[in-house]
């Protein structure tokens, strides 16, 4: 999930078909008309303390209108509000330089003072927010009115990464708006390409064209709507029918179907993502390894994959892929072994029985059945707990559940994001309530390392015990697909399964 933030990550023309969209400078961009894009769930809300954490349904629109420091452009950060990051000789802060004469919606100056105060508001030790992504900052300082300097609790070579990172801790809000956070929450104001206007609970949220964005040329459409359609039959039909331009699909009979439609265009996105099934380490039967490690082996990753999602996504080996710099090919994974499993069950010497909660989505239900037939075949027994989708986040972090079905994607290039925020205890307990003693030494050498080689050894090492331990079950990658109507121009990379608007067209 986009969370500590469900198929989404495999094809081999994941680059190719962003590429061909956006790396389009020959094309003359149209401005004017809206852009509908399908949602699956119901927005979290924007203001940051309120919604702990923003759901990739949320996400999206919030880059829409609150913008970050830096941001991904494939595998470069490229600055946003923040024009460049300068590193101190000790390592122990970096200042940045901002963008002058920014201005947020309601026209309250973007200057050092919004950037301290959105940074301190969030790791604030009573903020309630998760800021594991961000848990190396120790304060943020004004230098002057276009200078900021993060002072770091230890040298971080993951700083300008996670300040790229779109989502709920980068999102820069106005000072003035947040004052009346329950306003700002359905109706935030940042200093992004668009501006709010409207959101109907459960059916759309509206937005128009700020007149007064800082890249001129941006954006293109006069509006956006994002509908909320949780259910992918619904989503599909209404792409094939002309009622939606855009929108992500998840169910793989409906993208292959759409890459024979003439009408539909599919694109793809492949990244450090995978499905992970989190165990409550802190609950029973989890809080034993062996039953882990039993539903790890039971759990048969390629009859999902040839099944489920028709061979349109791979098994794992490791939790950031063969398409990162990162990946580590040569990780003794733990992978489907039928009799490894029953012999765990049977060493554990009780009946294991357990609830699994997944969305109450068709991917989530077929998701439950199929892992409660794998279980079974080793001697175990799960029921399912159905969730709604925009609740499913807020579930994994109450730590009410025993199993929990997510999806983390490659929120950063830099594996440091991923490990420290899913299972370091740097900000706190992590989703899978896991002991992080034997992690979190190896987790923080590695951020402080500058070293990439060393940084990847280090990294290899957190990634075996992850699998060693079972802390989590991550079987699958995941593939972002998007399905849009061809006159739909200009859509970037999908990194975190987002479909990022700012500099999207309408050819039509």
């Amino acid at each position: 999930m986009t969370l500590r933030t469900p198929l989404r990550l495999a094809s081999t023309c994941v680059a190719l078909a962003a590429v061909a969209l956006a790396g389009t400078p020959a094309l003359a961009q149209k401005k004017g008309g809206t852009l509908t894009i399908a949602t699956e769930a119901e927005f979290s809300g924007f203001n940051h303390l309120k919604a702990k954490i923003f759901n990739q349904n949320t996400t999206a629109p919030a880059s829409s209108v609150m913008e970050t420091l830096f941001a991904y452009e494939g595998k470069t950060i490229v600055p946003r509000l923040g024009l460049s990051l300068a590193e101190a000789p000790d390592r122990l802060s970096a200042t940045v330089k901002l963008r002058q004469n920014v201005k947020f919606h309601d026209g309250t100056p973007f200057n050092a003072d919004a950037v301290v105060f959105h940074y301190t508001r969030l790791i604030a030790p009573d903020s309630g927010v998760n800021v594991g992504m961000i848990a190396s900052i120790e304060k943020v300082e004004k230098v002057d009115d276009s200078t900021v300097r993060f002072v770091l609790k230890a040298p971080w070579s993951a700083l300008h990464s996670a300040l790229a990172i779109e989502g709920l801790t980068n999102f820069i809000g106005s000072p003035t708006a947040l004052k009346d956070g329950e306003a700002f929450h359905r109706f935030p104001v940042g200093t992004g390409p668009f501006k709010m206007k409207e959101w109907r609970a459960g059916d759309r949220l509206v937005m128009e064209r700020n007149p007064d964005y800082w890249d001129k040329k941006l954006p293109y459409v006069d509006q956006l709507v994002y509908r909320v359609m949780p259910d992918g039959n619904t989503r599909f039909q209404s792409m094939k029918s002309g009622e939606v331009d855009i929108g992500r699909m998840d169910v793989a009979e409906h993208v292959i179907a759409a890459r024979k439609e003439p009408s539909l265009k599919v694109y793809s996105y492949e990244g450090a993502g995978a499905f992970m099934w989190n165990y409550n380490n802190s609950k029973p039967p989890f809080d034993d390894a062996r039953v882990r490690q039993a539903v790890t082996h039971a759990f048969n990753s390629k009859a999902m994959v040839d099944t489920m999602f028709q061979g349109t996504t791979t098994p794992t080996n490791d939790l950031m892929g063969p398409k990162s710099e990162w990946h580590c090919p040569n990780l003794n994974w733990r992978g489907y072994d039928l009799p490894k499993a029953r012999a765990l069950v049977a060493q554990y010497g009780k009946p294991v029985e357990f609830e699994l909660v997944s969305t109450n989505t068709p991917a989530g239900r077929r998701q439950g059945a199929m892992v409660q037939q794998f279980v079974q075949q080793a001697g175990m027994k799960a029921t399912i707990r159905l969730v709604e989708q925009s609740q499913n986040v807020r579930v994994g972090l109450s730590g009410d559940y025993q199993m929990d079905v997510w999806r983390y994607s490659d929120i950063a290039m830099d594996p440091d994001m991923i490990l420290t925020y899913y299972f370091g205890g740097a900000a706190g307990e992590p989703v899978t309530r896991h002991d992080t003693r034997k992690i979190d030494p190896l987790l923080a050498k590695a951020r402080s390392e500058a070293d990439p080689k060393k940084r990847k050894v280090l990294y290899c090492e957190a990634m075996q015990l992850i699998s060693d331990e079972a802390v989590a079950l991550i079987p699958i990658r995941t593939t972002y697909f998007a399905i849009a109507r061809p006159y739909v121009k200009g859509l970037p990379d999908m990194q975190n399964g987002l479909i990022k608007t700012r500099a999207m067209w309408l050819e039509k």
